[in-house]
């Protein structure tokens, strides 16, 4: 199996490509968004101090001035954090999926109320979201955590319409976590509803806040409505992060890269890697090299052990979508797929290609997401 000679990204990736160094082309994706983002300080400084400018006038005389999605996890919490620090007046707002770990509830709880934010929870039909979970896995793709993604997206945006709110403020940073291949992780409401059509009889699915490319435009172009990635823009590492919100917001750690969530933890530290062999800590390990936090050599020691997922959590998550064992067996033995085998927006992104460019350099859209999906 190839690696790259910088980061540890390696064949197993979708569409990798090297050059004569040995380099691969995510490694070089990295560098082109980091000329979005320079690094030097008081470049940072100054638009960081522009964007928060620009939060508090749009901001002025309602109750908050914009939106964090908040999950328990390291960058949400820190996020919000920071909001608070940067003098902003964040509403905060998660969304339950049912599968909140007990540690996650409580770093919620415990950030909101010594921040002094207030909370909006979007709460799930459980039927519903078992229903489209079990679909995906039928379906045999590895994206299984994309159904909640969909609603945290849409929550985020339903959030900021009623607020009449233009910035939602997140704790995505390419830097600390890479960017996941189209083929392991493609976002789409489309995608989505074919999903939902062929594996889960086209239920309706109420609760689920669906966010298809047409919704998204309308918030983006319509509405006027700004996805920030606020770790962008300021000097971040997780470690240095999980010291603040520990000390300052009794955080706990929850021991994995999102694994606040318990099916993450089951799809991404089990489910992947058992049936398609991915194993996402390559990404966001690759991301935290290509920056300076973490040496190529630990990352590598680190990829020696699998991830920490027990046989009670495994047995646990089979259970609560309400699959049998002989069932989950079949899940198992399916021919591996990923978006390309169902109907989505993709081709329509990639006809339609110069709007998201024209969005970028608008300042509507962040490049990363057109590197992810156009790039």
């Amino acid at each position: 199996m190839e690696i790259c000679s910088r980061c540890v990204l390696d064949t197993s990736i979708p569409n990798i490509r090297f050059d004569q160094s040995q380099i691969c082309n995510f490694c070089h994706s990295h560098d082109l968004l980091l000329i979005s983002y320079p690094q030097d300080e008081a470049y940072l400084k100054s638009e960081l101090e522009n964007l928060v400018l620009k939060i508090k006038k749009q901001g002025f005389k309602k109750p908050y001035d914009c939106i964090v999605g908040l999950s328990g996890g390291t960058d949400s919490t820190y996020t919000l954090w920071l909001t608070k620090q940067l003098g902003l007046r964040p509403l905060a707002v998660h969304l339950d999926d049912g599968w909140n770990s007990n540690i996650a509830v409580t770093n919620i709880k415990n950030a909101t109320q010594k921040l002094g934010v207030d909370l909006h929870t979007h709460v799930l039909d459980w039927d519903e979201m078992k229903s489209i979970q079990v679909a995906w896995l039928k379906a045999s793709l590895p994206d299984a955590c994309v159904p909640t993604d969909l609603a945290i997206h849409g929550a985020l945006y339903k959030s900021a319409c009623q607020e009449n709110l233009k910035f939602i403020l997140g704790g995505q940073s390419f830097m600390t976590e890479g960017t996941q291949p189209r083929e392991w992780s493609y976002i789409d409401g489309t995608y989505l509803s074919s999903i939902n059509k062929a594996h889960n009889n086209n239920r309706p699915l109420h609760t689920i806040p669906n966010a298809s490319i047409y919704k998204i435009g309308y918030y983006t172009f319509i509405k006027r409505i700004r996805q920030i990635p606020l770790l962008n823009y300021v000097k971040y590492t997780k470690e240095d992060a999980k010291k603040i919100i520990a000390n300052e917001l009794d955080w706990q750690d929850y021991g994995g890269h999102h694994y606040e969530s318990k099916w993450t933890q089951f799809i991404v530290g089990f489910y992947n890697l058992k049936k398609f062999n991915i194993d996402r800590r390559k990404v966001s390990l690759s991301g935290s090299i290509r920056m300076g936090n973490i040496t190529r050599d630990q990352a590598l020691q680190i990829l020696k052990e699998p991830p920490e997922v027990s046989e009670e959590l495994v047995d646990f998550c089979i259970k609560k979508v309400g699959l049998s064992r002989e069932e989950w067996n079949k899940i198992l033995t399916l021919e591996p797929k990923n978006f390309l085998n169902y109907h989505s927006s993709y081709q329509t992104l990639k006809r339609f290609s110069w709007i998201l460019r024209l969005a970028v350099k608008m300042d509507l859209v962040t490049p990363v997401l057109y590197e992810k999906y156009l790039g």
